[in-house]
Order: structure tokens, then C-alpha cells, then sequence
């Protein structure tokens, strides 16, 4: 059976997380990593990206005056997502979130 390339792979997974998030568009898309996989007899591409989702805040916990009047710490939520594609058919089979230590 043929099988589709890295290339191919990496485009692929990219393009059903654009599709997947197309309400909240993942903002800073980067391949993160890619490994050839075998679950239950199949050949999938594991492609693991990243990007960056809504800011979140920070609650304000000081009890300092001044910081009444600061704005509170904003932080980038950088989210990671192992897209499995086929490897022979270029067909998306699942997504799991890659939890980041």
C-alpha cells in the first residue's frame, strides 16, 4: 500500500485543525513533532502541533492598593494537539490533546 509523506502529513493535519477551529482560528500554527505510528494494524502519522489560543487572565490575589489600579497579568495559552492522519489515505482518524510538562 502507498503511504502518504511527511509532507503530506504535516498539511493534512493542519488543514482539519483549521477546519476543527475555524470559530477560534489557532493563531501561531507550528509543527511541534511527527512520528510514523501503528494502532490496532493501521499506519497513522502522529502530528503534534502547537498554537496559541484566547488569552486568560490572572486573578489578582495581593492585597497591595496599587494593585487595584494595574491591570492584571494577561498570558498566552499555548495549546498543543496530536492530530492522527492515516498514512495511506490522508483521512483524519482522531485528535488528542499533548499535555505539555
Amino acid at each position: 500500500m502507498d503511504t502518504i509523506g511527511v509532507k503530506e502529513a504535516v498539511k493534512a493535519a493542519k488543514n482539519c485543525l483549521l477546519e476543527l477551529y475555524a470559530d477560534d482560528p489557532p493563531k501561531a500554527l507550528a509543527l511541534e513533532e511527527i512520528e510514523k505510528v501503528n494502532q490496532g494494524g493501521r499506519d497513522l502519522w502522529a502530528v503534534t502541533l502547537g498554537f496559541h489560543r484566547q488569552k486568560s487572565v490572572i486573578p489578582n490575589t495581593s492585597n497591595n492598593l496599587n494593585s487595584i489600579y494595574l491591570p492584571p497579568p494577561v498570558l498566552e495559552n499555548r495549546v498543543y494537539k496530536t492530530v492522527f492522519i492515516d498514512a495511506g489515505t490522508a483521512d483524519f482518524v482522531k485528535m488528542d490533546i499533548r499535555l505539555v510538562q
